[in-house]
């Protein structure tokens, strides 16, 4: 799903709710959303999303690869990693 398919089924269900936002104003709140989860993910914290699951960021330490096309050692830096974790009933609606 796109940003914007984002945005307009957004707006289409508080629409249902009697909440009258424009898509402009939905769509800043997205960034902002957006901006405020990434900020907290960089700093290496964890963020919870209610009934889906939670964000956690994770250090991945440097180590030596292959490279699969020569088959030379390529050494891959330390960096961070977002991990994603279900909650219990997300996965249960998946399966």
């Amino acid at each position: 799903m796109k940003k914007a398919e984002l945005i307009k089924k957004w707006h289409e269900k508080i629409a249902e709710n009697g909440i009258n936002y424009s898509a402009a104003r939905l769509e800043m709140l997205l960034e902002s959303l957006c901006d405020t989860l990434s900020a907290e993910l960089f700093e290496g914290g964890e963020v919870s999303l209610p009934g889906i699951g939670k964000l956690k960021s994770v250090q991945v330490p440097g180590r030596d690869r292959l490279n699969p096309r020569t088959g030379e050692k390529v050494f891959v830096p330390a960096h961070l990693k977002v991990v994603f974790r279900p909650s219990k009933t997300f996965s249960e609606r998946l399966n």
